[in-house]
């Protein structure tokens, strides 16, 4: 396996399926949470092995096996994830047990319009699949309520895990300060290099610290972006913990569409409650 060393996320191997996981003591015991590679799956090709999105044109029963056995791997059922048609927007979706299993088996049945979860209800597993966009999970102290967005350069400049926090304090009585931040895996400043044209906007939105420059082209850091504007809506900087791993730079933990272009295969985000 290529170098998976890093502070906030742990590599390992369950039932033969290659996966990360927040490092022992980050999570309260009633939260399942795990970041999922491309070891470990039955798709081919540019999908290879184990692409965990429906919707980039691989088999869908060879996507629904692979997300059998991602599930198996880290101890929960497939019938209870819960997906979004993800869209780079900032619409988030309160959901509970009675959404069980949309988006599990087929792409029509996920929530419209949707790039970011909550719930507070066991058993109902969060979901967002990524190829380089940043994957946000949110959870509180108490380790009573969960969320998880997806946040691309739109999400990110939409300030989408903003409203993730938005709807935890608002409907679970959540409070900022008691609220955690896991920025997962996704393409590193190392590699995302972008346009004048956006390297601008997120200079007028973040700064120049996002952002540096060399050999004559802008490169972008989403993660810190993301960090940046949840620190400014009262999340505790010590309460937010960046992956370091870039999905770009390493072809054969992680599917990059910047790197491998269309088509590629997608890794998902999960985290749930632990059904007691």
């Amino acid at each position: 396996m290529e170098s998976c060393r890093e502070e906030v996320l742990q590599w390992r191997v369950s039932k033969n399926v290659g996966l990360c996981e927040p490092n022992n003591g980050v999570l309260p015991k009633s939260v399942v949470c795990a970041f999922s590679s491309r070891q470990g799956g039955v798709s081919t090709g540019a999908y290879t092995s184990l692409n965990l999105g429906l919707h980039v044109g691989d088999r869908p029963d060879n996507v629904v096996a692979n997300r059998r056995r991602f599930a198996s791997a880290i101890g929960i059922d497939l019938e209870g994830w819960v997906a979004g048609n993800q869209v780079h927007g900032k619409d988030v979706a309160v959901v509970g047990r009675k959404d069980r299993g949309r988006g599990a088996f087929s792409q029509d049945t996920s929530l419209a319009a949707v790039d970011a979860l909550v719930t507070n209800e066991a058993g109902v597993w969060l979901t967002c699949y990524c190829a380089d966009c940043v994957p946000l999970i949110f959870w509180d102290a108490q380790g009573t309520a969960v969320g998880v967005a997806h946040a691309g350069w739109r999400g990110t400049l939409a300030k989408v895990g903003l409203e993730v926090v938005a709807k935890m304090v608002g409907n679970f009585g959540c409070a900022p300060e008691r609220i955690h931040v896991l920025i997962g895996p996704a393409v590193g400043s190392c590699c995302y290099s972008v346009s004048e044209e956006l390297a601008r906007l997120f200079e007028r939105e973040f700064g120049s610290g996002p952002l540096t420059n060399r050999e004559g082209q802008t490169f972008l850091d989403l993660k810190a972006a993301n960090r940046e504007y949840l620190v400014r809506g009262g999340i505790p900087p010590d309460q937010i913990y960046v992956s370091g791993l870039c999905t770009s730079c390493l072809p054969g933990i992680f599917f990059s569409h910047r790197r491998d272009k269309s088509p590629t295969g997608r890794m998902a985000a999960v985290i749930g409650l632990r059904e007691r």
